[in-house]
């Protein structure tokens, strides 16, 4: 498991060790960018928001050479499902996420990154709102009068990004491109 957040790896370890499987687990604290300085074969890379941190086609192109030929990669990106997005939608992901793209035209780049696209899946409605938006709104909303300012912008765009998620429909989503390195 890499991840830049030591909590996160630490967190992971203690579940491992309670489900006694610790002994199959390895952590490292490190830079996304950085997997190909460490690993040279890797059978499987599997991110969830991680290649949003270096962009979804850096990503991939970064990542292709710690993958073994025939390796696979299931990426998940945040994309476009509509050419009908709410203009609130848009304008939201223009300011928050420019480079977001169709789901489409992320296959084509992965494609271009040297992967064969296996197929996609698109995370359902509910998995934005059970024990994500349905816990961060009541947290957000009690912070976003918070006398940091910092902490009262940050709560406040989060309300903002839940009230466009409420209104966009389906136009947009978590998608997981399951890749195979050619």
């Amino acid at each position: 498991m890499v991840d830049s957040h030591q909590p996160f790896l630490d967190e992971l370890r203690r579940c491992a060790e309670d489900t006694d499987v610790a002994s199959r687990i390895q952590t490292h604290c490190m830079d996304m960018s950085d997997i190909p300085a460490v690993f040279s074969s890797i059978d499987l890379i599997w991110s969830e928001g991680a290649a949003y941190n270096i962009g979804f086609a850096d990503a991939l192109a970064r990542w292709a050479p710690a993958l073994r030929p025939g390796g696979f990669a299931v990426v998940s990106e945040l994309a476009w499902l509509s050419d009908a997005a709410p203009a609130a939608a848009r304008d939201f992901f223009r300011a928050g996420y420019p480079d977001m793209k169709q789901t489409s035209e992320n296959n084509r780049l992965a494609e271009l990154a040297g992967y064969r696209v296996l197929g996609t899946h698109t995370q359902p409605r509910a998995a934005w709102i059970d024990d994500y938006y349905e816990v961060l709104k009541p947290r957000a909303t009690t912070l976003a009068s918070h006398q940091d300012a910092a902490v009262s912008a940050l709560a406040q765009e989060t309300l903002k990004e839940i009230e466009v998620f409420e209104t966009a429909g389906d136009s947009y989503g978590y998608v997981f491109h399951l890749l195979q390195r050619s």
